[in-house]
């Protein structure tokens, strides 16, 4: 019951960003496709005839200089002009440029041409409006389902996209509006944020979606489209890493020289003047740079509702200055040299695998903070004194098992991003705490072993739900067990990584990642390389020589 109303929630969410964008595309009418500076290619005749009189401005002006006159007896103005234009009249020759004047003749016909029309049309057209959105939606839908289950599976996911697709797409269809015609500013920052937050795919999918519904909410024009599809490419494919804080500066410059650029030649190819294909080049040129500076200043807000992290928050978040590091390193200066030394092994196992590299090392670096809270309880912070010899295995597993949770309240405490909290959530799985497992079976040796002995051994999990948290899982585990290695050799360090990754993977820990077994085996050969760096074998001096510092 509870899924099949979490499931109906998502649906209703994606109804009701379907009316909101098909109420937004089609509007109250049909749009006016004309822009001061433009040409037409052909002539552009009155479709109805209609009547042009002044604007109301103009009327109250002369009817203030009619009262004035008439008081101090001077010559009143000319009398109001009602200009009649008759049906198939010419308003602007074809190539010629589209004055201000001749801009308020067309929007006198459009809006008697709006007034001719029956209401039976524009409710056909409306709803031809809402079938092209709900083709388009279903098709984005259909996608994501299979290719963003991620996304699909989370009521407040579907909502954050949805509510981003909608503002984005009126606030363009305010922005194209006169005198700016600027709607690449909401669509660019769109298409970087979602390429951030997600991935290229599905950023440069929604994007051409967006495109469309643009270009069909300003008639039927082409031109719209391919400026949109090839400016907005660019900012998907140019937003890979972002390591520095003007990183989306420089893609919002990249996607502005193509906007241009796809601007000048579709202008060209339609006969419009040189002033408006350079004034409207520019403009999109200046308005892709503005939304790289806007997305600047609003990363930090996109990682947080978007629970995403970016490089530039993880290179400061790998500063060994961070408070929580130099927390770890006074209290548990073991476990820090441990998490540093797991660090170094997972990453090149990222790497192999096409994870996150540095996403992965910055996991490493805070998987194990738990630890601090109770330091001594574990071996690399002991110095001859084991405090489990005074503890049941019981007692024990909670202690251990503890520094998973006081970890993650301690990196909500610190307000770590929601990956790296997912890091040491995850990084022991649902695994078994199997040292004080066998004591537990021991202490019943002879006995019928009870009823969920071994659940009460195990973590709570989750399980890893990401490949960088696979890696994680095996790295921090070989690096502890090949410290009892009596003899660390290359065969034994091999032997024990793949036994490792087999145990885990029986176990079924590796479920929720989506880890294939060819980057298993690959996982393991890189780790294997790292512990054998690690304990790479050193020359052995004569008594009395002084070795070289390796």
């Amino acid at each position: 019951m509870f899924l099949r109303r979490a499931v109906l929630a998502r649906l209703a969410v994606v109804a009701a960003t379907c009316v909101s964008l098909g109420l937004l595309v089609a509007g109250d009418e049909p749009p006016l496709p004309y822009r001061v500076g433009q040409t037409v290619p052909r002539d552009a005749r009155a479709r109805v005839a209609f009547d042009l009189v002044d604007d109301p401005e103009t009327t109250q002006a002369r009817e203030e200089a009619e009262q004035r006159s008439q008081a101090e007896h001077v010559p009143a103005p000319a009398p109001v002009v009602v200009r009649r234009y008759p049906a198939g009249m010419v308003i602007v020759r074809r190539d010629e440029p589209i004055s201000p004047e001749k801009l308020a003749v067309l929007r006198a016909e459009h809006a008697a041409y709006v007034r001719s029309l029956s209401p039976l049309w524009l409710e056909v057209r409306r709803a031809a409006v809402f079938l092209i959105v709900g083709l388009l939606a279903v098709t984005v839908a259909a996608y994501s389902t299979r290719f963003q289950p991620a996304l699909t599976g989370s009521l407040s996911s579907v909502l954050g996209v949805s509510a981003l697709v909608v503002a984005t797409f009126a606030l363009s269809e305010r922005l194209n509006d006169g005198p700016w015609h600027v709607a690449v500013i909401p669509l660019t920052f769109t298409a970087m944020v979602l390429t951030i937050a997600y991935n290229p795919p599905f950023a440069l999918f929604i994007s051409v979606c967006l495109a469309i519904l643009t270009a069909l909410s300003q008639g039927t024009d082409l031109t719209p489209l391919l400026v949109h599809l090839g400016g907005l490419g660019t900012a998907v494919l140019a937003m890979r890493e972002v390591r520095t804080r003007t990183r989306p500066v420089e893609v919002g410059l990249a996607a502005g020289v193509v906007f241009a650029a796809m601007t000048a030649a579709a202008e060209v190819l339609t006969g419009q003047t040189l002033r408006f294909v350079v004034i409207d080049s520019g403009r999109n040129l200046v308005g892709a740079v503005l939304a790289g500076c806007v997305l600047t200043g609003c990363l930090p807000l996109v990682e947080r509702a978007f629970g995403v992290v970016t490089d530039v928050s993880l290179l400061e978040l790998a500063d060994g200055s961070h408070p929580l590091l130099q927390e770890l390193i006074r209290r548990a200066p073991g476990t820090y040299t441990h998490s540093m030394t797991v660090a170094t092994l997972a990453e090149g196992a990222a790497e192999a695998v096409g994870a996150n590299p540095l996403l992965t090392r910055v996991g490493c670096y805070y998987h194990d903070i738990g630890k601090m809270l109770k330091p001594h309880y574990f071996i690399e912070n002991q110095a001859g004194s084991n405090a489990h010899d005074q503890l049941g295995p019981a007692l024990s597993t909670l202690v251990i098992i503890g520094h998973v949770k006081d970890g993650v309240a301690l990196a909500e405490q610190y307000g770590l991003p929601r990956p790296i909290v997912d890091f040491v959530r995850q990084h022991h799985g649902t695994t078994l705490v199997e040292y004080f497992y066998r004591e537990a079976l021991r202490l019943h040796a002879g006995e019928p072993v009870p009823d969920g002995l071994e659940a009460a051994f195990r973590y709570p999990g989750p399980k890893p739900q990401t490949k960088e948290g696979c890696i994680l899982m095996l790295a921090d585990a070989a690096e502890s067990a090949s410290r009892a290695l009596a003899a660390p050799t290359p065969t034994a360090l091999r032997k024990l990584v793949h036994e490792l990754a087999t145990k885990r993977l029986l176990d079924g820990q590796f479920d929720d990642s989506g880890l294939t077994l060819s980057e298993l085996k690959t996982i393991e050969d890189a780790i294997g390389k790292g512990l054998i760096a690690v304990y790479h074998a050193r020359v052995r001096y004569a008594d009395g020589v002084q070795a070289r510092p390796a």
